[in-house]
């Protein structure tokens, strides 16, 4: 049985049409369209032991190296996190003698949860930068001491240089003001 044709223009007029009654109802809507719902990522939750803040300090003093005494000025920033865990990074320039040395000590210090006086230890990677024509140096180190609230600061550093085989460890007493946010 053959199937009956329709003449085009009218298919494509009815097709029209249909595709047309939504605009034509949109438009006649007392109330504007809504815009089209736009779905955002959800905020991935910060790992617990993230939450924090920050904490920054700056010393003033004397430090000793290549058999001088030299003065020193160091400032840096840490973020305080869960369980007294804190990453942190000191800036430091010694000046007054030559070579003139810049050193750089990015460490994670453990500040322990005991009431008003805060004890402490810590660890550290140094780099110094030397003027003068001299190579630059490597060391590790330590320090431990005390926070007395949230300004006042006092301690012990040790450093030790790396690939060196005279006048390689010292110790310095370490007071320094800050404040954590």
């Amino acid at each position: 049985m053959p199937i009956p044709r329709r003449p085009l223009g009218r298919s494509l007029a009815l097709a029209s049409f249909l595709l047309a009654l939504p605009g034509v109802a949109r438009a006649q809507s007392p109330d504007p369209p809504a815009p089209p719902a736009v779905f955002a990522p959800a905020a991935r939750p910060e790992p617990p032991w993230w939450n924090g803040k920050l904490y920054t300090w700056g010393s003033v003093g004397t430090t000793f190296a290549y058999g001088q005494t030299y003065g020193s000025a160091n400032v840096g920033a840490g973020w305080l996190m869960r369980y007294g865990i804190a990453p942190n990074v000191e800036l430091g320039y010694a000046f007054g003698n030559s070579p003139t040395l810049w050193s750089l000590r990015p460490g994670v210090s453990w500040y322990m949860p005991v009431a008003v006086l805060h004890p402490y230890v810590g660890a550290y990677y140094t780099h110094w930068f030397v003027g003068g024509g001299e190579p630059d140096q490597n060391g590790i180190g330590g320090r431990a001491g005390f926070s007395l609230g949230r300004v006042l600061s006092l301690g012990v550093t040790y450093d030790h240089a790396l690939g060196c085989n005279r006048n390689c460890d010292s110790w310095a007493p370490q007071i320094s003001a800050g404040y954590s946010f």
